[in-house]
């Protein structure tokens, strides 16, 4: 979502306000609405959700709910002043929700990622603040635990860091939902980059909830790359997966990976059709075939192709953006040797995505 429709829909929400805009006779309409923008969100479809929110947003502008839901969308195309601007207004609308505190916090810790040292200490300071608030609100709300054991985790001394916490907070997360646990786990794994016991813990939390959607596809994610690629684990727990629900994209996307990695690209097809066909609103089983065929170097051609239907529609919230697949595109011409369109590829990437540092070390390295 633009920047612009951004500002003019919160413009929209503050006229509203200042007219006392608010029907309370339709007060079930944005907590329907809010229910099916975050079914659809938990199951990543952040595209179908922004339909319905932005509008939803325009005609109740005092629905919390929609407006945290909003903000959830707007952080996954990385709209973090959108986010922060709808985040901070649903508590001020509801003070008492922990899951509206959660958010305004994690926004934060969103814009600390991105910005200057200087800016970025005052920035997890806010997003520790709002986690502890969210705790208190409810001290079993999961996602609230596992902001604050990563934090913990990962932050210095100075900022409130410790790791023996952290790890107790992984525990307590284990006793309300053990798959959820061995999750957080392997979060703590990952940071340490321990691929033996994050591995462990992936499998273990695929074990305790055989129907975690999350546990199976990270699992399989975690066999489907290197160091450690399994690719018939992959294909197994991907498939598990998508007998959970083919309504998401990362089992189908994982499959695409593996099926390309092996060369059969006769089944390759078939994945990518199902996929299209059960998720039509996100391509990304192609990109992911076509970083797959440039990882091996083989079926260029095809991987090219793959590569232009994914920039065929808007990517969805949370996956690679048009700047990465512009680059993608860009690194398998030059492979094919054709590197005049290769480089305009990149440049693009860097236009849409000025920052973009793997694009800029790619110009670089042709430079040289």
């Amino acid at each position: 979502m633009s920047f612009k429709v951004t500002k003019l829909i919160l413009g929209f929400i503050t006229v509203c306000l200042l007219a006392g805009w608010h029907e309370s006779g339709h007060a079930s309409a944005p907590d329907a609405t809010g229910a099916d923008a975050e079914a659809l969100i938990k199951s990543g479809h952040w595209k179908r959700a922004r339909a319905i929110l932005e509008p939803q947003v325009r005609a109740y502008p005092q629905d919390a709910r929609s407006c945290y839901v909003l903000a959830q969308v707007k952080a996954a195309f990385e709209d973090f002043d959108g986010a922060l601007t709808l985040a901070q207004h649903a508590v001020d609308l509801d003070g008492k929700n922990s899951g509206y505190h959660l958010q305004l916090g994690i926004v934060y810790g969103h814009m600390a990622e991105r910005a200057s040292m200087l800016s970025a200490g005052p920035l997890a300071i806010k997003f520790r603040k709002e986690v502890e608030i969210a705790l208190q609100l409810d001290p079993k709300n999961l996602d609230a635990l596992d902001a604050m054991m990563q934090f913990k985790y990962q932050a210095p001394v100075l900022m409130g860091g410790d790791r023996s916490e952290a790890r107790v907070l992984a525990d307590k997360i284990a006793q309300l939902n053990p798959s959820a646990g061995y999750l957080a786990r392997a979060e703590l794994a990952e940071v340490d980059n321990d691929q033996s016991q994050l591995e462990t813990d992936y499998v273990k939390a695929a074990q305790a909830n055989p129907r975690n959607y999350e546990a199976l596809t990270n699992v399989a994610k975690f066999y489907s790359q290197p160091p450690r690629a399994k690719l018939a684990e992959a294909a197994m727990y991907a498939e598990a997966a998508e007998q959970v629900d083919a309504s998401r994209i990362d089992a189908h996307w994982i499959l695409a990976r593996v099926c390309a990695l092996e060369e059969r690209w006769g089944e390759l097809e078939h994945v990518l059709a199902k996929a299209e066909k059960d998720v039509p609103d996100d391509l990304r089983p192609f990109y992911e075939a076509a970083q797959a065929s440039l990882d091996s170097g083989k079926e260029l051609p095809r991987a090219e192709a793959y590569a232009k239907k994914y920039l065929s529609q808007d990517p969805e919230g949370g996956e690679p953006d048009a700047a990465e697949a512009h680059r993608l595109l860009g690194l398998l011409l030059a492979r094919e040797g054709r590197n005049a369109e290769g480089r305009a590829e990149i440049q693009l990437a860097l236009r849409i995505k000025p920052n973009f540092k793997a694009a800029k070390d790619d110009l670089k390295n042709w430079n040289n």
